[in-house]
């Protein structure tokens, strides 16, 4: 969800979720794997024809972000009332496809047990053995979601998890994975997926929203020259593993003292650049979803344990994460991995996003190196006019749509917040027919 430093049927359900308004089969639960982990999700089918619908996963960042918080408050079918009553969302992604929200890694919003895992090689297994696990409990339940496309969707810190995940389920299925996982497409929204090239582009955008002051943007300036000689360093194949860690853990503190704390510090939301922050430390308020999550129904009805409690970003995953100093790791060479097997790729960003701007995200786009890289970064912008006659946004794509940046028209880091219409657009367009 959040980059988190310093996001006319009766109900039908497998596990007895709770009742509410949508009219599709749900559920949702744990799926346990190795390592004493137990995963947390809640799923829901195609409002369309989950039969031959997309199954999707989408997946929160923070990292320790809950992905619940996204089922609520951005492109889930529910909205929390302020008396905890449930209401439809029009523009939920179930529109045309089943959908999953996963909280991972374990720990995150209710997932519970084991050691917390501390980089992406311990993300992509434990997320291939859950899928895993869900195709098998639902075969088992007589629905057979492997027999229709799948794919993976995520945002902010999910711009490491999407790639490594989504490769690791490559190479599984390359190396004869049976069953095999049927991928079809990634998708990322508003990512952290390299840092070295994405920290460079904070100051340009901070120029153009005019967003702190000379003296701070001259600090900027001055860091940045520190900064980015780390983020090398740590992403280096030559270097040894102490010199490694170093790097990455000081590139971590520094580069965000220097590019993210100076336009924090102001009082702006860095979600969203157009308003302040406010008092909330993740400068949203779901205090509407917590309540309704920590009811004592909901909680029985998932079979939710009584040690655990829900906490809308768990501020020790991110700990573990950022001091396996796993923060500072490209994974834009995971997603060339991903194009070079054949799979649909889309990069979205709201264009009032600061903590993973749209320019930075163009940016290492562009630097990717893939297949069909000189085709891509030679491609006209175009405008991308939504379903309802109104400009979305701009888009470049390339490989007969195979490929596609997309800036997305008066949004923030949550797009499907922000432009919940538009991002229900943008997901049918990549699903089914691509940006051509």
């Amino acid at each position: 969800m959040l980059l988190f430093a310093l996001l006319l049927l009766p109900l039908a359900v497998l596990g007895g979720a709770p009742p509410g308004p949508e009219t599709v089969y749900n559920d949702g639960g744990y799926i346990s794997i190795s390592g004493g982990k137990n995963l947390f999700y809640w799923m829901f089918e195609s409002r369309n024809d989950p039969s031959t619908d997309p199954l999707m996963l989408w997946m929160s960042g923070g990292p320790g972000c809950s992905s619940q918080l996204a089922l609520f408050g951005e492109n889930g079918p529910y909205l929390v009332d302020s008396d905890l009553s449930l209401s439809l969302n029009e523009f939920s992604w179930n529109a045309n496809a089943t959908v999953i929200w996963i909280d991972q890694p374990a720990h995150t919003g209710y997932s519970y047990g084991g050691v917390p895992v501390h980089n992406e090689d311990g993300v992509a297994p434990d997320v291939f053995e859950f899928l895993q696990g869900f195709y098998d409990k639902y075969e088992a339940a007589g629905k057979d979601y492997r027999a229709v496309p799948f794919h993976i969707f995520g945002e902010s810190y999910a711009g490491h998890y999407v790639p490594a995940v989504s490769r690791e389920i490559v190479r599984r299925n390359e190396a004869g994975a049976d069953p095999a996982i049927p991928l079809a497409g990634i998708a990322i929204g508003n990512g952290m997926t390299d840092p070295e090239i994405q920290y460079k582009h904070y100051i340009p955008f901070t120029e153009e929203h005019d967003l702190v002051s000379s003296s701070a943007l001259t600090f900027m300036k001055a860091t940045l020259e520190m900064c980015e000689p780390l983020i090398k360093a740590c992403n280096s194949p030559d270097i040894s593993p102490a010199g490694g860690y170093s790097a990455c853990l000081s590139a971590y503190m520094f580069c965000n003292l220097g590019q993210v704390t100076p336009v924090q510090s102001t009082g702006v939301n860095p979600y969203d650049v157009r308003v302040p922050c406010g008092d909330s430390q993740l400068c949203y308020d779901f205090s509407d979803i917590d309540a309704y999550l920590a009811q004592d129904e909901v909680r029985e009805a998932f079979g939710i344990p009584d040690h655990k409690r829900f906490v809308e970003c768990n501020k020790m995953v991110d700990l573990v994460m950022a001091y396996g100093v796993d923060w500072m790791h490209e994974f834009s060479s995971a997603v060339s991995e991903v194009l070079g097997a054949g799979i649909d790729v889309l990069l979205y960003a709201g264009e009032y996003d600061f903590i993973c701007n749209w320019m930075g995200n163009h940016a290492w786009s562009l630097e990717m190196e893939w297949d069909h890289k000189d085709a891509f970064n030679a491609a006209a912008n175009t405008t991308w006019t939504a379903s309802d006659g109104e400009v979305g946004g701009s888009y470049i794509s390339a490989n007969e749509g195979q490929f596609t940046f997309l800036k997305v028209k008066d949004g923030g880091h949550m797009v499907p917040r922000d432009q919940p219409a538009k991002s229900l657009d943008m997901v049918r367009q990549h699903l089914f027919s691509k940006f051509l």
